[in-house]
This record gives structure tokens, C-alpha cells and sequence, in this order.
């Protein structure tokens, strides 16, 4: 018998992301149109925070993120899993993975140290080490829709930090493809 069988648990999904339903901060369709597109990232050495809440136990075993069109510039790309600080922003890195990016137009996948996260508030950060000719799948929000309070950002953060000090975003309304994959414990 799995978690996700017994009553009063949540279905884990296979991959979360902030896009997640019932887990990330973007999770209704009504928030953004049309498909996710290739752009830009941000600045190099940017990382992005962005907040998640795991309603049940289970196992990160991968972090992943979403190669656009083309990858032609070869930016290293970091994905993160940070605690809560308890303030509404996030604290200490649990775990991160990170490798050139790949193949255009494909999720990449890395391998982490297998981590149990309990039912709890967590952070889901991603950096990439430049801009230049780099592309990552992403989402804009309309303006209406989106708060600052939902994505922090940190600048100077190649690699990602081991404690995070990131500031509210003001502008930016872009959420890019990245999560990590679960296992359910059984």
C-alpha cells in the first residue's frame, strides 16, 4: 500500500513544478493563455524563487527544467528545493542539481540525493548561469495576476546559495518550466 492510497493523503504527482495544481503558486488555468514559450532567461546568474506546498510525503529524486528552442550558448542551469524561512520567503538549500543544458525542446533531468519532503511550505529555485543565446520554456502571467509576493528573486547567485536572500520581485511575471520528480513512499 502506497501513500497516496491511504485516506487522507494526497495523490503525489510525477513531476511538480509551480504550475503543479494543488501544489504550486500558479496551479489555476485562468492565470496565464496559451502554451508555454522559449524565451530568454532573466540575466545570467539570476536566481528565481518560487513558492510550493507539498500536502503529502514524498521523495524528490531529480530535479528537471524545460529546454526552449534553442540551447546554443551552453548555460549551466541549476534547479534547487529550499525550506520555508517561516517568513514567507525561503531559507536554507535542502538540495540542488544542475548540467549544461541539453537537448532544445526537451525536459532535461538530473539525478539528486533522494530527499523526503514532509507536508510542509518549500521553495523551488532555478538559475541559469547566462542569457546569452539561452532559452528555457516559461509562462507570462498577465499583469492583473500576478504578485511580486509570489516569485523572489536573487542576482549574484551562480551557483544557488546555500541560505537564500532574495528580495520581492517588482517586474518580472515570467514562470519558467522546473520542479523536481517524487516517488511516493511505500
Amino acid at each position: 500500500m502506497t501513500l497516496t492510497q491511504v485516506s487522507g493523503y494526497e495523490p503525489v504527482p510525477p513531476m511538480v513544478s509551480p504550475l503543479t495544481r494543488g501544489w504550486g503558486a500558479f496551479p489555476e488555468e485562468n492565470l496565464y493563455t496559451g502554451l508555454p514559450a522559449s524565451g530568454t532567461y532573466d540575466s545570467g546568474a539570476l536566481a528565481v524563487y518560487f513558492p510550493i506546498w507539498v500536502p503529502s510525503v514524498c521523495v524528490a529524486r531529480r530535479v528537471w527544467w524545460a529546454n526552449g528552442a534553442t540551447t546554443s550558448g551552453g548555460a549551466t542551469v541549476e534547479v534547487g528545493i529550499y525550506a520555508d524561512a517561516g517568513e514567507y520567503k525561503p531559507a536554507a538549500k535542502l538540495i540542488s542539481g544542475s548540467a549544461t543544458q541539453g537537448t532544445a525542446s526537451q525536459a532535461q533531468f538530473v539525478d539528486i540525493t533522494d530527499t523526503t519532503l514532509t507536508p510542509n511550505l518549500y521553495w523551488l529555485a532555478l538559475q541559469a548561469s547566462t542569457n546569452t543565446n539561452t532559452t528555457l520554456l516559461r509562462v507570462s502571467l498577465p499583469s492583473s495576476a500576478f504578485d511580486a509576493w509570489v516569485r523572489m528573486e536573487q542576482s549574484s547567485a551562480n551557483p544557488l546559495p546555500a541560505t537564500a536572500t532574495p528580495v520581492e520581485s517588482a517586474t518580472a511575471s515570467r514562470v519558467y518550466l522546473f520542479g523536481f520528480s517524487t516517488t511516493t513512499i511505500t
